[in-house]
């Protein structure tokens, strides 16, 4: 009898009283083998106050690739999952990621994503991401990948934006890299926050000045703002 491979969520988190319980709770609804690990920068509200009733919480410094890359070296999964703290996973997340994984030329891959916002620009944006396009992946649609696979590739770069683009692109060097058709469903407060296309305008920017090799802490500063 085969053992189920361990799957190890690792979520980055700050200052996420509002939605980390309910992540959580998606997490611990799936089946088998697995743990949980929230990687706390600093909050300063009940972030962690609210993730230590349901898991380990480790502190870190600031950043969300240090933090994962924290994660990820306390935890002794098969698969690593990266879960961003507003993103609930579906209730079979965990028995997707085992049966694609099952196949050995797979490295890693990610789900597709919905919006927690009843909004059509929104909705467009979940339909384009039902499609593997190789370079549109960000970490709220939620990577997993082989624990060798990611020690392989040194985990994420530490640098301030787009380490999740940045692992994703070479993530597909490593061997297949799958999309899961069934959703996360991730916040949408900045599209609300800043407005729908000003901030997908803001987000296309961005990966464009890093193609066009801006420096990275250029490109955060101008994000922030």
């Amino acid at each position: 009898m085969l053992l189920m491979p361990k799957i190890s969520v690792i979520i980055p988190a700050l200052n996420e009283e509002l939605h980390i319980e309910k992540t959580l709770r998606s997490v611990m609804q799936q089946e088998g083998d697995y743990e949980v690990c929230v990687v706390d920068g600093g909050s300063t509200d009940n972030t962690v106050s609210i993730a230590k009733r349901y898991v380990c919480v480790i502190n870190s410094k600031r950043g969300r690739a240090s933090q994962m890359n924290i994660g990820a070296r306390a935890c002794s999964g098969d698969i690593l999952l990266f879960l961003h703290a507003d993103t609930t996973l579906p209730d079979n997340a965990f028995r997707e990621i085992r049966k694609r994984m099952k196949d050995g030329t797979v490295a890693g891959g990610s789900f597709y994503i919905t919006f927690d916002a009843d909004n059509i620009i929104l909705k467009c944006v979940s339909f384009i991401t039902r499609f593997n396009f190789r370079h549109f992946h960000f970490g709220d649609q939620g990577f997993f990948v082989k624990n060798e696979v990611f020690r392989r590739l040194r985990g994420y770069k530490e640098i301030p934006i787009l380490e999740d683009y940045d692992f994703y692109k070479r993530l597909t060097r490593q061997g297949k890299v799958i999309l899961i058709r069934t959703p996360v469903v991730s916040s949408a407060r900045r599209f609300v926050k800043n407005g729908v296309l000003k901030q997908l305008l803001i987000n296309k920017f961005v990966v464009l000045a890093y193609w066009f090799g801006i420096n990275i802490h250029t490109i955060k500063r101008f994000y922030e703002r």
